[in-house]
């Protein structure tokens, strides 16, 4: 792979425009709107320095990390499960530099990645076009306002984001996740447990949520994380007509959901 300082894409505040994008029939006009002027707000206000914080951290690589060429074992598990069942189009909610949304479309699978970071989306097109991953499509948005359309996915995955929030946007999170998938469409990811050894550090935001420094690549910034017990997710997943919630067998302090539309 190239130098990341290499990459060169014109982004636009809900979507990126060049090369990889999803047909204009994926959209809402309305909701395509509304997104920019809401993605607009939350970058402004509440979510700001969590946001910025992996922007400047996808911005300043040199070069991708290799633990971000190695998939999550639950996701790679998940896949001949996908592939019986009839799925073809998945999101991949905070794809980051892509590394889930490349092995998707490697496999076969139609895959938009969303993700807040416009540098993490440059690392992800530019990766996509390396393997000429026509099936693979960018949207730059926060998981709290996503530009597409009700019911067309068959599956979303999402892998270590959606607990990186306070309770009110991850349940706005996952209210649209359950917009978006079609009836019956899974919804798989993992979610930090209160088994976590980092439960408790940090400083307190709300019940179970607590600001804490990350470092990665000898970069450090501070970051949100929400730790759940299992009767949280469970009430969490109430609008989904099942839900199979269980500790990671590779990583016991995250729970592993599973549940479908």
């Amino acid at each position: 792979m190239p130098p990341i300082t290499s990459f060169r894409i014109v982004v636009k505040t809900s979507l990126l425009k060049a090369g990889a994008l999803c047909p204009i029939s994926h959209f809402k006009e309305k909701r395509e709107k509304v997104c920019d002027e809401q993605l607009t707000s939350r970058i402004q206000g509440g979510c700001s320095e969590i946001s910025g914080s992996w922007e400047k951290y996808y911005a300043t690589l040199k070069e991708l990390p290799k633990r971000y060429r190695k998939f999550a074992s639950f996701v790679v598990e998940a896949l001949p499960a996908f592939k019986n069942q009839g799925i073809e189009f998945v999101l991949d909610l905070g794809c980051g530099a892509g590394r889930h949304s490349v092995y998707l479309a490697r496999s076969g699978f139609d895959v938009v990645g969303i993700d807040v970071s416009k540098s993490a989306l440059r690392i992800a097109k530019e990766w996509a076009q390396e393997e000429n991953l026509g099936k693979l499509r960018l949207v730059q948005c926060t998981m709290t306002h996503i530009p597409l359309r009700d019911s067309q996915f068959d599956a979303v995955i999402s892998v270590s984001v959606v607990h990186h929030a306070v309770k009110r946007d991850i349940e706005e999170t996952i209210d649209e996740i359950h917009r978006i998938l079609k009836i019956n469409g899974i919804f798989l990811a993992n979610l930090a447990s209160v088994k976590d050894p980092r439960y408790g550090k940090g400083a307190m935001v709300e019940a179970n949520t607590f600001k804490m420094l990350e470092a990665f690549e000898e970069k450090q910034f501070e970051e949100l994380h929400h730790f759940f017990t299992k009767q949280k997710v469970s009430e969490l997943l109430a609008r989904f007509s099942k839900a199979k919630v269980e500790l990671l067998r590779t990583k016991p302090h995250y729970w592993k959901v599973t549940a479908v539309k």
